[in-house]
């Protein structure tokens, strides 16, 4: 996977397109993948941004709602709980059930 696939991809999560992040997850870029600097994935980055038709594509594309950012060791949920965002908490919810 070269980085700029996955550079792309987060970049996606952060502003919400939808589009281009099928685009590079139909194209086998990971949905796990940290970068060494960075530190994070695009489901957390689409959690922090409010994306919730990103968050829920990611996770029903293999994206791992208990995998914890890097720097800060937060996972999904609580990104999601601390910015208060319920309906966010009920969607990582769903999904630590399968």
């Amino acid at each position: 996977m070269a980085a700029g696939d996955w550079k792309d991809m987060l970049h996606a999560a952060e502003t919400g397109n939808l589009e281009l992040l099928k685009y590079h997850l139909n194209n086998d870029v990971n949905p796990n993948y940290q970068h060494p600097e960075l530190l994070t994935t695009p489901l957390i980055v689409g959690i922090e941004n409010g994306h919730e038709e990103v968050v829920k594509h990611l996770l029903e594309n293999g994206a791992d709602p208990q995998l914890k950012a890097g720097f800060s060791n937060d996972s999904p949920l609580k990104v999601a709980k601390s910015l208060k965002n319920k309906a966010m908490v009920k969607i990582i919810k769903q999904h630590l059930k399968k």
